[in-house]
């Protein structure tokens, strides 16, 4: 027994000791553990505040990315075997229209949208898709807060370190022929073909004033929010683009040829002749703006264009030249994606173009008129 014992005894304490041992051990594991994490936190932060917040540049290409991804993830159009029959008043309004086109889905209603309504999102995302070949279709873009930054005209904080003289030979050196400013989304009150400014002085002027409208210090790090969008899209307020005109004189009259498209293809029907006097436009100026807008389209990937519904003004100069000067969408929203929906022309192309590529069947009498281009008939001559 008492052998037994003292055997127990000795037994029981090495346990013991190898318990306690253990915890002792834990608490220093766990602070080990707990440094170590902490550790990774600060440097991560540190890490995070030597970056900064992200250039105009990387934060325009971060837009892009992320809206190619949504657009290009989403699933296909489904085709139906049969057309869905869709009910319309007999004197169906524009208003009518786009309830049930949009009710219907036929149309793209997305913030990847209406950040496509952003001039230089848009451009950007036609050149990561077609690349150098954008400048065949598009005017050349560029966001004001990154022209600054990338040409040093600014220093960290955000402060104007160049003087006129220096402002203007650079936007020379970058812009050959000449540039134009004009708002980043939409158009501004006082907006012409030639954009905001009557020449480059004032443009110059505007910019040395310190409190312009077109760049602030905090622009240099925080992304300007549009109010058009009620939301912040590619970051800049204004952009720059190539000035086509310049080479023409002052004096040049600007043409613009409306085309309208949907997904892939144009509306030809809903051609600008009819709004427009015949004496401003030849049938072969306008089937010739057709043409490009169609050549741009068929470069773009379908995931990108799926219930996209644009319409783009195209430029034509004397030489003949032609470029697509602006894009018009719906911002994302449901409303008309141009104000020429309001004619019972337009709108009735639209409808035929609907019927013939989407699917669907405007049903009744007023699915009728509109085929004849007396949709908003009423609302369009009031």
């Amino acid at each position: 027994m008492t052998v037994n014992t003292t055997l127990n005894l000795k037994i029981f304490s090495r346990r013991f000791a190898v318990v306690l041992a253990i915890f002792s051990i834990v608490p220093m594991a766990t602070s080990f553990a707990s440094e170590k994490s902490r550790a990774k936190t600060v440097s991560k932060s540190a890490i995070s505040q030597s970056r900064g917040s992200p250039s105009p540049r990387t934060f325009v290409e971060e837009r892009v990315t992320r809206i190619l991804r949504e657009l290009k993830g989403r699933a296909p159009r489904a085709a139906s075997a049969e057309a869905i029959n869709i009910s319309l008043p007999v004197w169906a309004s524009k208003q009518d229209w786009l309830q049930v086109v949009y009710a219907n889905h036929m149309v793209d209603v997305s913030n990847s949208t209406a950040l496509l309504s952003d001039k230089l999102l848009f451009y950007e995302m036609v050149k990561r898709e077609i690349g150098e070949n954008v400048d065949r279709y598009l005017v050349r873009t560029v966001g004001l807060r990154d022209f600054l930054v990338r040409e040093n005209l600014v220093d960290e904080d955000g402060r104007l370190i160049a003087g006129g003289d220096k402002i203007e030979s650079r936007l020379f050196s970058f812009f050959r022929s000449g540039f134009v400013a004009r708002p980043a989304v939409g158009v501004a009150p006082r907006e012409t073909g030639r954009g905001i400014f009557k020449n480059t002085d004032h443009f110059v002027a505007e910019l040395l004033k310190p409190e312009t409208f077109l760049f602030r210090p905090d622009h240099r790090k925080r992304p300007v929010r549009s109010t058009v969008l009620d939301g912040i899209a590619s970051g800049e307020a204004v952009v720059l683009q190539d000035d086509l005109t310049a080479k023409f004189g002052e004096k040049l009259k600007w043409r613009e040829v409306r085309v309208h498209s949907y997904e892939g293809r144009v509306v030809v029907d809903a051609d600008a002749a009819y709004w427009l006097h015949e004496s401003e436009l030849s049938k072969t100026e306008i089937q010739g703006a057709q043409k490009l807008v169609s050549e741009f389209l068929s470069l773009l990937p379908a995931g990108v264009l799926m219930r996209q519904a644009w319409s783009f003004d195209v430029l034509l100069l004397p030489n003949g030249e032609m470029k697509i000067s602006d894009v018009v969408t719906n911002r994302g929203r449901k409303i008309a994606w141009s104000q020429y929906l309001e004619q019972p022309r337009v709108l009735g192309a639209y409808t035929r173009h609907f019927e013939k590529y989407s699917g669907v069947h405007f049903a009744g009498i007023g699915g009728m008129l509109l085929r004849k281009n007396a949709g908003n008939y009423f609302s369009y001559w009031d």
